[in-house]
């Protein structure tokens, strides 16, 4: 007898959501940070169930991180406060800061295999600051979980460099969200345009076990993550090959990431790129690049 797929329901969602920002919280002195972007990937089958929704499960669950954030940060009493950091196994936490560019939350569809049915992977991101010496430079903390009848999974990786511009504790500005470039492209879903607003931005067919900024639908020619963009604080944008298949501008291979026995083991030197060009994702999917002006 055929097995019935049953979709995760909304407050299933949230509540995988509610408990990844509980655990990768990250306490500062005087403010907690919190991971302020989640990828949501389910399995194709129960995501063709949810997608005619998913933008309002998405407004909901922002509206509910929002919300609690706040119950916590004005709700709680100090005693109570104290009673939660023990049950997260931290220090007495600080208010937790709400991005100030808003929650970013996407629901996708694991298209690389990678979860079964009932199962809920959750990739989420935490702009870090700078150690307080100010030796080192912004990190990313990137938390990849997998939750499988309420039991959860989880992998960890710090990036060395920022992929967003954060509020810090000492100047309080807000998150630059200027639109940087605009890349249009079609893939096996139609046509897609996205706005970059970060600093740099990375491409690939993503998955529970590779986080990407904009994800392609298309074939195995495109890796997981295939580049990354770049734009440095001269406005110059740079793209560097991280795929198994190569990467192209205007027709020209940049340089290629170094294969290991597993797979990608170095990115390739990042390349500079025109304010205007096409870059192919292998013979897979053209994406159309266009620098934009800043304010």
């Amino acid at each position: 007898m055929p097995t019935t797929i049953k979709a995760p329901s909304g407050r299933q969602i949230w509540k995988a959501v509610r408990d990844e920002l509980m655990l990768n919280l990250y306490p500062l002195p005087f403010t907690t940070l919190a991971p302020g972007v989640y990828h949501v990937y389910l399995h194709p089958e129960e995501f063709e169930a949810v997608e005619p929704i998913a933008s309002r499960i998405v407004a909901e669950v922002q509206r509910a991180l929002t919300t609690e954030v706040d119950r916590i940060n004005h709700g709680l009493s100090r005693s109570g406060r104290r009673v939660l950091t023990r049950l997260l196994q931290r220090e007495y936490l600080p208010p937790i800061e709400t991005p100030a560019a808003g929650w970013e939350i996407y629901i996708r569809a694991d298209r690389n295999g990678e979860l079964a049915p009932g199962q809920l992977g959750i990739v989420s991101t935490l702009a870090m600051p700078a150690p307080v010496e100010y030796s080192g430079t912004p990190t990313t903390r990137i938390v990849k979980s997998v939750v499988s009848a309420g039991r959860r999974t989880a992998t960890t990786t710090d990036v060395p460099h920022p992929v967003a511009r954060v509020p810090t504790p000492s100047t309080g500005q807000a998150n630059d969200v200027t639109e940087r470039a605009r890349l249009t492209y079609d893939d096996e879903q139609g046509p897609h345009v996205f706005l970059m607003r970060k600093d740099t931005i990375s491409v690939g067919r993503g998955g529970s076990s590779a986080w990407v900024d904009v994800q392609v639908v298309a074939n195995s020619k495109v890796s997981r993550e295939h580049f990354r963009l770049r734009r440095d604080a001269g406005g110059q944008f740079f793209i560097q090959d991280v795929s198994l298949w190569g990467t192209t501008v205007n027709g020209d291979s940049i340089p290629a990431a170094l294969k290991g026995p597993e797979g990608v083991s170095q990115p390739g030197e990042e390349f500079p790129l025109p304010p205007r060009a096409r870059i192919g994702l292998a013979d897979a999917v053209v994406i159309e690049f266009e620098a934009l002006p800043g304010e």
